[in-house]
């Protein structure tokens, strides 16, 4: 388990007034979806709300065949055992998709042969389902997959994954206090129906028949909003924190991601006027620990990769060692393949520089240079007698790189770009992990995780990068709360007062952390208080959590 330091306040920040800045303070935050803000601000009655316990007996049942959003089948993601067994599990799931796509074009599209047995008559999806499934097991997929799940040497079963599940307020207890009081302040449960009755006229807005919902530009809807959160659950608007923000959100322009805005930051700058992504959470608690002007420049837009969209522009043209290496290996096994074959190999070649800026920083890089061309246009303090800082950037995205083993060494790269770019050789980096559905064992691991940490220890980079450990913070309950839902019988009063907390407590889908606003502000806290360790010359706790996990 991992016991570090990540999210939690450094004895420096607990014992110190803020840190005195006499320039403003110019902060960039980027990434996709994630970064865009995708939570919808009711969600945070959650915050309010004891933590969900799924019923242990309901999640823990074993369906028959091979499930995603059954908890004994999702073992295979939070498998702890020998690596040849976590490989053995790959390849099941490989051999599982393989076996599905042959079987399913054998039905559709191919005379039936003999050899296949009886053709089976499958009328609809589900039947389709269920025939493949019968497949799977009849080939031994399942049956090893279960033998493998449920064998003594896999540390980490159904038991012990909802343990952690149960305590994951209990382990995040500081962090959840600090952020109750930071962004409710003693807001309660019930406080919260009138504001969900706002919210809702809100997103009404422009449909017949609808009495009361707010009239005016995204602007304005996104400022009454803002105040409706401060003046009825306490979400507060920041003072001296502003934002600029260029990319995918709600606004007056035509083209929805280039979109462009400005203003006091508060709820409402994700991708809609009700909804938060890290933004929030970062600038507001960044307030508290600096004493200074901040400037908030966000450029965000979903489903983009930084091996494509937010290439580096020193990567133009130029493979790193780990691209280099799976190209080279995939030449080699099609090459080999079209031996078999007889025929010509296809090489993939190596990539030619285009002159051009990848598609995200062809959007970003312009927009940020304007800010820092002018940036008494986007903040009421700024002095220019004074100047500016370039405190940092916060990255939130890679969701679209999971399959990416070169991950690190592209953002390493991208780091160094960027601080050349903009002038700023020292620059703070702080990147939010890849969070999704970790577990304790699984959270800084992977290619995207488990690239930040490379990235943060690489000798060019180490002492001014930091990682923020989200997974911590990722609403693993909320994952099993929706399991049991779709495991209920349809209609049933358990499935509907299941379903009312669900649509308080979440918003979105897993990949986007659930919609949920809880996470988005642990996250953000957690993440401005990386920062602001490094902008006071502290070191990056990332390297402590390290140390202190098993």
């Amino acid at each position: 388990m991992i016991h570090g330091a990540i999210g939690q306040e450094s004895t420096a920040q607990a014992n110190q007034p803020p840190l005195k800045k006499d320039k403003l303070q110019i902060v960039f935050v980027m990434g996709q979806s994630n970064m865009v803000g995708l939570a919808d601000i009711g969600t945070s009655w959650y915050l309010t709300e004891p933590q969900y316990v799924p019923p242990k007996d309901l999640l823990m049942k074993k369906s028959d065949s091979f499930e995603w959003n059954n908890f004994f089948w999702q073992g295979v993601r939070y498998y702890k055992g020998p690596a040849e067994l976590k490989k053995e599990l790959e390849d099941l799931l490989d051999a599982r998709s393989k076996s599905r796509s042959l079987w399913r074009n054998r039905v559709k599209n191919q005379e039936w042969q003999a050899e296949w047995g009886t053709k089976p008559e499958v009328k609809g999806r589900q039947a389709m389902y269920a025939f493949l499934d019968k497949k799977a097991e009849e080939e031994g997929i399942y049956p090893r997959m279960a033998e493998i799940l449920n064998g003594p040497e896999n540390q980490y079963p159904m038991e012990k994954a909802y343990e952690q599940i149960v305590s994951r307020d209990q382990y995040n207890a500081e962090q959840l206090e600090r952020v109750r009081g930071i962004y409710l302040n003693g807001t309660k449960s019930e406080d919260f129906a009138p504001f969900f009755a706002q919210l809702d006229l809100v997103k009404k807005r422009g449909k017949k028949g609808v009495v009361g919902a707010p009239v005016g530009t995204p602007e304005e809807i996104r400022a009454h909003v803002a105040k409706l959160g401060q003046e009825m659950v306490n979400l507060p608007i920041a003072k001296r924190t502003y934002i600029f923000s260029h990319g995918a959100f709600e606004s007056s322009m035509d083209n929805p991601i280039e979109a462009t805005a400005h203003g006091p930051l508060s709820i409402g700058w994700g991708g809609g006027v009700t909804t938060i992504g890290p933004e929030y959470g970062v600038g507001i608690t960044l307030e508290r620990l600096v004493d200074a002007p901040i400037l908030l420049v966000k450029c965000a837009w979903g489903n983009t990769a930084i091996r494509e969209a937010w290439r580096p522009g020193s990567l133009d043209g130029v493979e790193t060692p780990a691209e280099k290496a799976q190209r080279e290996a995939a030449n080699a096994l099609d090459a080999a393949r079209a031996k078999e074959e007889g025929r010509e190999p296809n090489p993939r070649p190596a990539p030619e520089k285009t002159g051009k800026l990848s598609w995200a920083w062809n959007m970003a890089l312009p927009a940020v240079k304007d800010v820092l061309k002018d940036p008494g246009k986007y903040h009421p303090e700024y002095d220019p007698a004074k100047g500016y800082d370039i405190a940092g950037m916060v990255w939130f995205q890679g969701y679209s790189d999971m399959n990416n083993e070169a991950y690190g060494e592209q953002l390493e790269e991208m780091i160094k770009w960027f601080r050349k770019e903009v002038d700023a050789p020292e620059m703070p980096f702080v990147a939010g992990s890849l969070g999704v559905g970790s577990y304790y064992h699984t959270a800084l691991k992977g290619n995207v995780s488990g690239g930040m940490v490379k990235a943060a220890q690489s000798p060019d980079l180490k002492g001014s990068v930091d990682v923020v450990n989200t997974g911590r913070f990722y609403p693993l309950e909320l994952d099993a709360a929706d399991n049991i839902f779709l495991s209920m019988e349809k209609g049933t009063p358990e499935q509907q007062e299941l379903n009312t907390f669900l649509r308080k407590a979440t918003s979105n889908k897993a990949f986007h952390y659930r919609g949920s606003a809880k996470f988005f502000l642990l996250a953000g806290d957690a993440m401005a208080r990386s920062l602001a360790n490094l902008m006071a010359g502290g070191k990056p706790q990332i390297l402590e959590e390290l140390d202190t996990a098993e």
